[in-house]
């Protein structure tokens, strides 16, 4: 077998104390592992803050059978009426274990889907557990919600200061087994600007280390001299500029612009069409988790502001 070269794969954890959670949830998690037994449970929380990595570990660390199932790839009535009953009606090849379903990104699961993955759980219930994840709860009906622990990975402001911190340390240590050069103000840099996405800190910090030496030049936000271009290009309808705009700047991270646009509108936009603009900003702000291109989406989101947003 190769050796993993993905960061985020190499150094993921494999045990409930390698994660780095709060200390709510990591309790409750290793609860489970202590007494040998596992709930339904419907993980909530952003991208990149740890559900899956926990729903993984505590698995494996029960050592029971799992079918990781994506959601966004496979979340149509046919994978719950075959993979998942297939899987969930056979016996465990863990003598005397149950088995556990993970539905990975199950907010992209279709509504026809969700009413038979309810009756699943109870059906299979002396046999299988379900884990489900998803970065939106009211994505996920009310019976499902009702039938599974509800774990809710947002952090409050105490719990954010000591993630950091924990995970700052995680991540000196992985450069300096990486072997890469860096400067711990930068590395506490590139911490704070992704956090809590902690797939996102790490494959920035790959991505930006290639050379050897971790360089946050290259981690810098959208120049004013960018904006004001993109904006001209839009103001102007130069729908094909603005479009070659975003081929050209595909590194900027879509949040970050969005962010930079929100933070300079009083500077381009009409006052009495700011309302309007937050509010196309914050709907494709949210479009971003279920996209695939993010560079149509970022086109899409300029060429709407373009038809509806009067300029100075």
């Amino acid at each position: 077998m190769r050796e993993q070269t993905l960061w985020v794969e190499k150094y993921r954890p494999q045990t409930i104390d390698e994660c780095i959670l709060p200390p709510r949830l990591k309790d409750f998690f290793q609860a489970q592992v202590d007494k040998g037994e596992l709930q339904n449970m419907l993980l909530i929380g952003g991208a990149g803050t740890g559900k899956t990595t926990a729903a993984k570990a505590l698995c494996r660390e029960l050592g029971i059978d799992v079918l990781f199932i994506n959601a966004s790839e496979s979340g149509g009535i046919d994978t719950i009426r075959v993979e998942i009953r297939s899987f969930a009606s056979t016996i465990s090849f863990a003598e005397g274990k149950t088995k556990c379903v993970i539905l990975d990104e199950a907010d992209h699961l279709s509504f026809a889907a969700q009413p038979a993955l309810r009756a699943f759980i109870e059906e299979f219930s002396s046999n299988c557990r379900f884990i489900l994840t998803a970065n939106y709860a009211n994505r996920i009906i009310d019976p499902i919600k009702s039938r599974c622990a509800v774990i809710d990975f947002v952090m409050n402001k105490e719990e954010k200061a000591a993630s950091i911190l924990a995970f700052n340390k995680r991540a000196r240590a992985i450069l300096e087994g990486e072997g890469i050069v860096f400067d711990k103000k930068d590395l506490a840099e590139v911490v704070m600007k992704y956090f809590p996405d902690y797939r996102k800190i790490l494959n920035e910090l790959q991505r930006h280390s290639h050379s050897g030496e971790l360089k946050v030049s290259a981690l810098a936000g959208v120049s004013d001299e960018a904006i004001k271009q993109v904006m001209r290009f839009v103001k102007e309808k130069k729908f094909g500029e603005y479009r070659k705009w975003v081929a050209q700047n595909a590194d900027i991270d879509f949040s970050t612009l969005v962010r930079a646009i929100y933070d300079r509108m009083g500077e381009f936009i009409e006052s009495q069409d700011i309302p309007e603009l937050v509010i196309i900003l914050s709907e494709y702000d949210y479009k971003r988790a279920f996209v695939v291109d993010v560079e149509i989406l970022t086109t899409a989101m300029l060429t709407q502001i373009m038809g509806s947003i009067k300029f100075k």
